[in-house]
């Protein structure tokens, strides 16, 4: 059966970056054995909103100016959300905002996460479009005003009794638990892990009874992919299921995006050999292996910087002071590995010039 308490969540921002924008309001619908509940609230961002976003929202600097800040929103809205399935479309925008804004107060936020981009996509695979747009124009959905957080959660839901009403309870309660991660969970791992895990950039380490690595991964959906591991549909080879059956605890690093995903799961490749790795040398890159820029650059990924010098990495870090230690840290050696990961890539990200002299 799909889950009983569902909070149908919508967010307007400032812009689409968690870490430099803000929100300007939030629409929640739940839906449990007790009814339909329905809340919204105007969030005072700190910050002007584009022009070209109150065109699009038709919120304004005006009507949120005497708004709340999230702050004072922040236990209303975990109080709604905590112990419901947070349904939202491009799910991972709306999460990636809220948890942006408890990270800043300091407070856990890790609700099981659904999301309906994803779950049309595997009902509907005939369609190219999953947008909300698509969605409305596909199922006949009522809009009253888009873009408005209240009215396009009120529009998820609306989208869930839809798809109800064409496929079987069942069929729909599958999909959401392998979408959701909800998945036979091994009684010998913490059974808090799959609420811990996040739903970003990151590599993993999972290790035996006796703290030996067994294996390292990385994956863009953090908790998509350590839980796929337990899943015995996606166990392609009686290996994936002993490891399976071997692992006794999990760590996890967030990374950013994908380049630090990379370069940190070769960095614990290389550190751990762990038993369960298949991993063929890379040939040295062909060419000039001549590092190309005046000392160490940084490549920013979300709110971490990697650090590279020389073709070799040197770390990420989440804050000045963590930058500082990693360029005080030393030059290092060439790594053909890192050089292999990111030849290409260079090119094709921003770099910060970064430089071991500092004011005091």
């Amino acid at each position: 059966m799909h889950p009983p308490r569902l909070a149908f969540v919508d967010l307007e921002t400032t812009g689409t970056t968690p870490r430099s924008d803000r929100i300007t309001e939030i629409g929640i619908v739940q839906v449990d054995a007790d009814g339909i509940r329905e809340w919204s609230s105007l969030v005072h961002p700190g910050r002007p909103i584009p022009p070209a976003i109150q065109s699009l929202t038709g919120i304004t600097d005006a009507m949120v100016a005497g708004a709340p800040p999230f702050a004072a929103l922040a236990d209303e809205i975990a109080r709604r959300l905590d112990g419901y399935l947070f349904v939202a479309h491009n799910a991972r925008f709306d999460h990636g905002f809220l948890r942006e804004e408890f990270d800043r107060l300091e407070r856990p936020f890790r609700p099981d996460v659904l999301c309906t981009v994803r779950l049309s996509r595997k009902l509907y695979p005939q369609h190219r479009s999953h947008s909300l747009d698509a969605l409305i124009a596909r199922h006949g959905l009522q809009v009253h005003a888009r873009h408005r957080a209240l009215d396009d959660a009120r529009l998820l839901w609306h989208f869930w009794r839809d798809i109800h009403r064409e496929f079987p309870a069942g069929r729909i309660s599958e999909l959401v638990d392998a979408l959701a991660g909800h998945v036979p969970w091994p009684d010998y791992l913490d059974p808090a892990l799959p609420r811990l895990l996040p739903d970003t950039h990151g590599v993993y380490v999972m290790r035996d009874v006796n703290g030996v690595p067994l294996y390292v991964g990385r994956g863009a959906r953090l908790r998509d992919k350590v839980l796929s591991h337990f899943q015995p549909g996606n166990w392609k080879s009686a290996k994936a299921r002993r490891l399976a059956e071997q692992v006794r605890s999990i760590e996890w690093q967030e990374t950013g995006g994908a380049i630090g995903a990379l370069l940190h799961e070769n960095r614990l490749l290389r550190a751990l050999s762990p038993l369960h790795n298949r991993r063929a040398r890379s040939p040295m890159p062909a060419g000039d292996t001549h590092w190309p820029y005046d000392g160490p650059v940084g490549i920013r990924e979300a709110r971490i910087i990697h650090v590279v010098e020389g073709w070799q990495f040197l770390g990420s870090a989440a804050d000045d002071q963590a930058l500082y230690d990693l360029l005080d840290g030393g030059r290092a050696e060439y790594d053909h590995e890192v050089h292999r990961i990111l030849r290409d890539r260079l090119a094709l990200v921003p770099l910060l010039q970064l430089d071991r002299r500092r004011t005091a």
